[in-house]
Order: structure tokens, then sequence, then C-alpha cells
């Protein structure tokens, strides 16, 4: 998929309560939340969400981050480094999401996700920092 560029995950900083890492992805047009209400095909979007999927779980796996889903609600911060309207990056927060399901998020209802958050950054990729919305300790 030429939309993603893949560099390295990182992760920055583990403790007990939150996970934080940078997903090496640059973004373009073709992932923003303009391009589905452009009339993107199914298929297209289904390739995406696919390679997505795939993206996030091998990247977490390949930097050793344990497969431990937290059990209480958990909050998700996206800072982004694009071009794109903050609200554009909607479908790209949505595929990374639920490719963390099963990981480090048990589901995306809302008895597991509590709040969701966007901002920029200056960094390279996208850091996503998960945190325990309930007090529960991740190890």
């Amino acid at each position: 998929m030429k939309a993603l560029k893949i560099l390295d995950l990182v992760v920055i900083y583990k403790n007990m309560n939150k996970i934080e890492f940078v997903l090496p992805v640059k973004i373009n047009s073709k992932l923003s939340l303009n391009s589905i209400y452009a009339g993107m095909h199914w298929f297209e979007r289904k390739k995406q969400s696919q390679h997505l999927h795939e993206l996030v779980k091998l990247e977490l796996l390949s930097q050793k981050v344990p497969k431990k889903p937290f059990e209480n609600p958990v909050d998700i911060e996206f800072f982004w480094n694009s071009l794109l309207d903050l609200d554009n990056h909607g479908y790209m927060a949505k595929l990374i999401i639920d490719g963390l399901k099963g990981y480090l998020i048990r589901d995306d209802s809302k008895k597991y996700l509590q709040k969701i958050t966007h901002a920029y950054w200056l960094g390279e990729g996208i850091k996503i920092i998960i945190c325990s919305a309930g007090g529960e300790k991740w190890k």
C-alpha cells in the first residue's frame, strides 16, 4: 500500500498504568476521513484496514510489547504529524484501535474505551498513548 511508509515501531515508555509508542506511518490524504466521504470503494477500505491491523500487531510483536489487554477502561491519545485537519484522522484512529483490540485493549466498546483524544506533534509517525482510566496496572 503506497499510503503507508513503515519505519520502525519505537516503544517510548511503559509504566504500570500507561504505554506509549510510535507507530511509524506516514499519513496522506488516502488515509483521511475525507477519502471515505469521497466514495472510496469498499474493497480498498477493506485492504487498508487489514493492512493496518496487521501492521499494528506485527510492530507490537517485533518490539516485544506483551499481549496483555487492560481489563479496565482506557483512554487513548493520538498525536499526529500530517497536513490533514485534525478531525480527518478519525479513519486512521479507527483502524489503529481495531488493530489494538485483543492485544492492548479488550474491545473498543464503551466498557473498555472511555476516551479518545487527538493532537498534533512534531515527531515522526503516530504517537499513541494508552492509559488506564480505572486505576488498573499494566505490566
